[in-house]
């Protein structure tokens, strides 16, 4: 059975499925062609962890992270930053979902860049005969509806934010501040999640995409961008910033890609997070080891175009993904410079918690190796409470216009509210 074929069975065999884990490069490029996978699928639950409230912080320890020898998969929240950082966060999340949960799958199905299919299982050859027999329903259709859609910031009110994060940047108290809005979904009922993740891949397909189902709760993700991961030698992340329009016209797009590529304001912002980034991995690096691989790099999507860096260094002895994670996290391209007085205004200036978005999914291999996206471009919703969210930012530099930053948030969530109607 060719793959394509095999991997529509499996998606329609998904939907059934309470617990899943869809990490999936959607055949897009990623910066500096990192990463031996096409797609990464956990599906069931052996073993689960999850840690919920601020209470449960404290006095943290590798074992609350993964399940060592085994395929873990992650969920990580925003304000799992709190458990790193002496830092507090009084909004509130309309879903209320756990600041991490690592699960030991059943079955882990992936498929590498060399196009080898592999299956971790214990029941290896039923779950591929229960696939096999799966009818091929490759064109399910979604159906999703809500009564009502509330931001958390109307223009004018961002608008006025970004003057004052210009005014606090122009005193001296930070360089740089991710600004966030969410938008929330009232009465909202989806009839298939996984479905909804097909149409927005199709809309906007980007290499570290990603569907999460933990029972009620649902994570329908585009990302473009990667976190960090590790080949278990090297650490690497992979920081955007710098989005412009793509067109349909080659000479519009072109231009489009050359305004990026030249601006000085977005190579400014791209810059800092870039020093913000190799900071944060010196922290759990060999001394002299972290590197620049690529600056500036370009990068084309369906809606937009990205800027996108690497950075790496050689993993210190004995380090693996809850030192790294504890040493970066949260992401630089969703804070600001300085990271910690950046959080702290987030906190105040924010109107809602972020949840899940701008948190991270992502996978650690039983040899240690890992990696993980930064949640943008997302739809979260809990089948539940019938509530719905999903959320935009963007870098907030001195040179920042503020019609522009808001039309770049219509920009980046363009793809997700293309879905919902």
């Amino acid at each position: 059975m060719q793959v394509d074929t095999f991997k529509r069975k499996l998606f329609t065999w998904l939907r059934t499925q309470p617990s899943v884990f869809v990490l999936d490069s959607c055949n897009q490029p990623n910066g500096y062609e990192l990463g031996n996978y096409e797609w990464i699928i956990g599906v069931g639950v052996l073993e689960q962890k999850e840690l919920c409230h601020s209470d449960q912080i404290h006095a943290l320890h590798a074992s609350q992270f993964s399940v060592p020898g085994k395929w873990n998969f992650f969920v990580a929240a925003y304000d799992l930053k709190n458990a790193f950082h002496p830092l507090r966060s009084e909004n509130v999340d309309v879903l209320d979902w756990p600041l991490y949960t690592v699960v030991v799958p059943e079955h882990v199905i992936t498929l590498t860049r060399n196009g080898q299919l592999e299956i971790f299982s214990e029941q290896k050859e039923e779950l591929l005969k229960l696939i096999n027999q799966t009818a091929d329903a490759n064109d399910m259709p979604c159906e999703v509806s809500f009564n009502t859609a509330v931001s958390s910031l109307t223009q004018t009110e961002h608008h006025n934010k970004v003057e004052y994060i210009k005014q606090q940047i122009a005193e001296g108290n930070l360089y740089e501040m991710n600004l966030c809005m969410e938008t929330v979904l009232m009465d909202f009922t989806c009839s298939n999640g996984l479905d909804l993740y097909r149409r927005l891949v199709e809309l906007s397909p980007t290499p570290f995409s990603s569907f999460v189902r933990l029972n009620e709760k649902h994570l329908v993700c585009a990302s473009p961008e990667r976190f960090m991961s590790s080949d278990g030698e090297r650490i690497y992340s992979q920081p955007i910033k710098g989005t412009s329009k793509r067109y349909r016209d080659s000479e519009e797009d072109r231009m489009s890609r050359m305004h990026l590529a030249n601006s000085l304001k977005e190579r400014a912002e791209h810059i800092m997070i870039v020093d913000l980034v190799r900071n944060d991995l010196s922290k759990v690096s060999e001394p002299g080891t972290v590197r620049v691989d690529e600056l500036f790099g370009i990068y084309g999507y369906r809606q937009v175009n990205q800027m996108i860096s690497t950075i790496s260094g050689q993993l210190g002895p004995g380090l693996g993904f809850f030192e790294a994670l504890k040493a970066t996290y949260p992401m630089g391209s969703m804070t600001g410079a300085p990271k910690h007085i950046t959080m702290e205004f987030i906190d105040d200036i924010e109107t809602a918690s972020r949840g899940w978005y701008s948190g991270s999914v992502g996978y650690i291999k039983p040899n240690g190796e890992f990696d993980s996206n930064v949640v943008i471009r997302s739809l979260m919703y809990d089948d539940v409470k019938k509530v719905a969210k999903y959320a935009v930012g963007g870098a907030i530099t001195f040179d920042s216009d503020p019609n522009a930053e808001y039309d770049e948030c219509l920009l980046k969530s363009k793809a997700i509210r293309e879905l919902l109607n």
